[in-house]
């Protein structure tokens, strides 16, 4: 009993570990702070609906990242103040292969697929190494951008699409600069009450691991928030 007591202990204390959320206060926002106390260390004030990345819990409080006016921010804020995108509905993949994965609810539908990387067909930019130090070029940005999905080296996988289709409109999310897709690892949460649709995906080459949320909002990409899961 103690054990079967201790392994749910970690999955409860897990929970917010590594997931997006969003904020939902009464107040209509919340007050993010330097350290997780409530004192005089209000960092900055997040609305409602504001997406953050949750990290480890301390207490009754969450360690988060998020993006205001531009910049990146680490901070805390209360664990009651938000709802786990993972919360709201879930739509389950009705078909997934090597390199499709096929979502359908209703009138909407979500569609990705991944193909190879060529490498020809990219502006390919190198950092070079300290050859004094014996250090290898590796590879820095593709096409003027940050590479997500690889610790240097070559993608071997892209998006060849992610397009979600709500009636017989077609939106096709931004992938530019995501590499090594992991389409097991690919969710679809609908707000219902708010309407607006998260699509959520991790993936790595097994070193460059990223989660890139995608946030849908009438019937537009509202936003894409890529970060590193830890």
């Amino acid at each position: 009993m103690k054990v079967i007591l201790s392994i749910l202990y970690c999955f409860l204390c897990s929970l917010f570990f590594g997931q997006f959320a969003v904020i939902d206060d009464p107040d209509g926002f919340v007050n993010v702070r330097k350290s997780p106390k409530v004192c005089d260390n209000i960092l900055d004030k997040l609305t409602n609906g504001h997406v953050v990345f949750c990290f480890e819990e301390e207490g009754e409080w969450i360690a988060i990242e998020y993006d205001l006016n531009r910049h990146r921010k680490s901070a805390f804020i209360h664990k009651s103040r938000i709802n786990l995108i993972a919360s709201f509905q879930k739509v389950l993949h009705s078909v997934i292969t090597d390199s499709t994965v096929y979502f359908k609810h209703d009138s909407l539908s979500l569609k990705i697929k991944k193909n190879k990387f060529v490498s020809k067909m990219n502006k390919l930019q190198y950092h070079k190494g300290n050859r004094l130090n014996n250090e290898a070029d590796w590879l820095e940005k593709i096409n003027n951008k940050q590479v997500w999905g690889t610790d240097g080296n070559m993608p071997k996988f892209q998006y060849e699409y992610v397009t979600l289709i709500v009636g017989t409109l077609e939106i096709y999310l931004n992938r530019d600069n995501l590499f090594e897709p992991n389409l097991k690892h690919t969710s679809l949460n609908i707000d219902s009450k708010n309407k607006i649709i998260y699509v959520t995906s991790t993936n790595s080459d097994g070193a460059g691991a990223y989660t890139v949320l995608w946030i849908i909002e009438n019937s537009m990409e509202k936003k894409r928030i890529t970060i590193i899961p830890f």
